[in-house]
């Protein structure tokens, strides 16, 4: 029985109770009255347009009922000694197939690549009890609770959506548990007092709106951009972001006041047209699209821009002629290289013409060589850039496992904590990739007093006090239509001093 149907039971027992009392009962309402409400989700009303659950006990409730929360453990038969990690991820089915499911996968690579490595040296294994938070609005809440109470879990990965996190960060707070997210980026949510056990892999969306301006400065060679064209989705995600680039970028150029910025609602196809056909009327130098989940479309859509030419070589990429197109994270999805792949001339010509800043996914070294790699080989049939923020899953892992070594096993959160917070100094770097990953624990084993940075799949990894990564790191990119794959143009690095 869940907690929510157990109260559920109780005040409808009670009601029956006063109502009996009062004579006002039917001779339905007995004591051994039967309370099932259903036997399916289905068979439960919509309320206010929402679906309901059906509980194991019969009951119809609003939220994901707690005995469906966390049902899956990687290894799925653990040791009982194995130091058990939560993980909250959207396992929701969309065409079947999970929401979060590559990150479910680097999950399942990295810990079998851990256990395979720690048990030689006798220390515990781990195991990790994977929670679908994408249901329901307090499901991460609910589901923390069922980690932190009845899993005893001494760290947490996830989740990676701003709603989600909204009211679990208190939980872990009050528990002392840490947590990592790999995929937060939102400013509010990584700017919220949170005692010091949130932590955040991937870069704010401030630095993207910087990272933006940057990009915009080099291809245009240093020149006034005034003729310009912003198209943003009116989501906190899209606001942070153009609010830092228009900010920055108006800085920069005191002649750029263009008030050609317009916003649509996501998900809203009618809206969506009105501001991609201002965008095209107006011809711009360059646009700007900072898009939704719908990125692919708005993408599709402004292929009537002028064409654009660039010089392009190892030196410099400049906008020659015609509207370049600058994109932000949002705009780099599986979609998109599907779009290459099957679009005719004028759309292939369209995409070349994209330059697109975002989250760095792989650092171009042995840790982002190695999971890439390992990944392909592990699930040859899951293209690994179907989801580019995988990395920062994979390395929230890493960090956490390379803590548990450290102490042979962590048995309390704070020992995970504790390797966290040293995660501050640059003098020494440990890597993360596998082949290492025993010297970089025995370091920090001989070292207790020392801070490092630990390297992995997605670069250097240091925190700051208030849990946020430092440094930002960054990538430019664009779409090579040839082959149907995202290319890689540069690396950048900076500090988060630079978006406050």
């Amino acid at each position: 029985m869940t907690h929510l149907s157990s109260i559920s039971r109780l005040l409808f027992a009670a009601l029956c109770s006063a109502l009996f009392a009062s004579s006002v009962l039917s001779s339905g309402c007995t004591l051994t009255m039967n309370y099932q409400q259903c036997s399916k989700d289905s068979d439960c009303p919509m309320t206010d347009g929402v679906a309901q659950f059906c509980t194991g006990d019969g009951l119809c409730i609003h939220d994901t009922p707690e005995d469906r929360l966390c049902t899956k453990t990687i290894p799925e038969d653990p040791p009982g000694d194995a130091v058990h990690i939560g993980a909250l991820l959207d396992l929701r089915e969309e065409n079947g197939v999970p929401v979060e499911l590559l990150r479910l996968r680097a999950l399942e690579l990295g810990v079998g690549q851990i256990n395979d490595l720690v048990q030689l040296d006798g220390i515990p294994t781990l195991a990790i009890d994977v929670c679908n938070v994408g249901e329901s609005p307090v499901d991460a809440d609910n589901a923390t609770r069922v980690l932190i109470e009845q899993r005893s879990v001494k760290a947490i990965i996830g989740p990676n959506s701003p709603s989600a996190a909204k009211l679990m960060i208190a939980r872990v707070k009050a528990a002392g548990v840490p947590t990592i997210s790999p995929a937060i980026m939102d400013t509010s949510t990584t700017s919220a007092a949170s005692q010091g056990l949130f932590f955040f892999m991937a870069p704010v969306e401030a630095e993207q709106g910087l990272q933006m301006v940057r990009t915009l400065t080099a291809i245009s060679g240093g020149k006034s951009t005034a003729q310009l064209s912003l198209i943003s989705v009116a989501t906190p995600y899209g606001e942070n972001i153009r609010r830092k680039f228009t900010t920055e970028w108006q800085r920069k150029d005191t002649a750029n006041k263009t008030d050609k910025f317009y916003s649509y609602n996501e998900g809203d196809a009618a809206n969506q047209q009105v501001v991609t056909e201002k965008a095209i009327t107006d011809a711009p130098d360059y646009a700007v699209a900072i898009p939704g989940s719908d990125g692919t479309s708005l993408i599709t859509a402004l292929t009537k821009l002028p064409p654009a030419n660039f010089i392009t070589d190892p030196q410099k990429d400049l906008l020659e002629s015609g509207t370049a197109l600058l994109v932000s994270h949002s705009a780099r999805s599986f979609g998109l290289l599907n779009l290459a792949k099957t679009g005719d001339a004028a759309t292939r010509d369209h995409l070349e013409r994209i330059r697109g800043v975002a989250p760095l996914s792989f650092i171009n070294a042995q840790e982002g060589t190695d999971l890439q790699v390992s990944f392909k080989v592990a699930y040859p049939d899951l293209p690994i850039e179907q989801d580019l923020l995988v990395g920062y899953t994979y390395d929230s892992l890493l960090v956490i496992a390379a803590a548990s070594a450290s102490v042979r096993g962590a048995s309390r959160p704070d020992q995970i904590l504790a390797v966290l917070r040293r995660l501050n100094g640059t003098a020494t770097s440990l890597s993360l990739t596998p082949r290492l990953f025993k010297e970089s624990v025995q370091k920090l084993v001989q070292q207790p007093n020392d801070s490092f940075t630990l390297i992995g799949s997605t670069g250097a990894i240091r925190f700051r006090s208030d849990g946020g990564r430092e440094p930002a790191l960054l990538e430019t990119w664009t779409v090579d239509v040839t082959n149907g794959y995202f290319v890689y143009l540069a690396m950048h690095e900076h500090s988060y001093k630079a978006a406050e």
